[in-house]
């Protein structure tokens, strides 16, 4: 159960659809809705929204689940990543996750200083204070820099992102080129996996270059076995 329950908060942590629209820019105010399953049995949606805010950006993310999918995540699970555009790239400012429930033992909460070189915060209920490396992401920025990275004609690369109060590095592979039907069309994509040293878990993100290289479709999988699953259901820009 508990396996289960983190699988659904990483859904919400990881699979971030950051979608730039504008061709001139490295990210673009949009909202987008998704499909949630957990292998074929349907476990609910998302909804993501960037929008600007001052000289930033507020990058929101609202995961519910649905039917029995519920047990494990029975709340509205919440991510948010206040982050600035340093460049092409973002650069995250605060970050937040809440499970929805009264208990805090899931929920993250930080603070990026790059005047000072540190992060710091409460991650699952333990206190945070890290050096931050040149370039350090949050979960939700990770995506907006794979994102852009496609957008500048880079490869995603390898990713240093915070993660319960640890730095974790992701490398991003090139799988294949494929064409996705989507509930807003068929759409050509690239496919790529991500995975980490000493993480049984993989995720595959199929990213649409129509979509200023939006992730349309994204899959986590387990030791092999396919777990929570996504799939693009609405896109709005602006």
């Amino acid at each position: 159960m508990r396996v289960m329950a983190v699988g659904w908060l990483a859904l919400a942590a990881a699979l971030v659809p950051a979608l730039a629209a504008a061709a001139d820019a490295a990210v673009a105010p949009f909202t987008a809705e998704y499909d949630v399953r957990y292998g074929r049995i349907p476990g609910g949606t998302s909804h993501t929204a960037l929008a600007k805010s001052g000289d930033g950006w507020v990058l929101e993310t609202a995961a519910t689940a649905t039917g029995l999918a519920r047990v494990v995540a029975p709340a509205t699970v919440l991510q948010r990543s206040e982050f600035e555009v340093v460049g092409e790239f973002p650069r995250p400012l605060r970050y937040l996750l809440d499970d929805g429930t009264k208990r805090t033992d899931r929920d993250v909460r930080l603070e990026f200083d790059w005047r000072a070189g540190r992060v710091h915060g409460i991650a699952e209920e333990m206190p945070v204070d890290l050096p931050l490396l040149p370039g350090l992401q949050d979960a939700a920025t990770l995506q907006v820099l794979v994102t852009a990275r496609l957008r500048a004609g880079q490869e995603p690369d390898t990713i240093a992102m915070i993660e319960k109060g640890q730095v974790k590095h992701y490398r991003y592979t090139l799988l294949r080129r494929e064409k996705v039907a989507t509930a807003l069309g068929e759409f050509d994509t690239l496919v790529y996996r991500s995975t980490r040293d000493g993480s049984s878990r993989e995720t595959i993100s199929w990213h649409a270059p129509a979509l200023g290289f939006g992730v349309v479709q994204a899959q986590q999988l387990v030791r092999g076995k396919l777990g929570f699953n996504t799939r693009i259901r609405s896109f709005k820009p602006g």
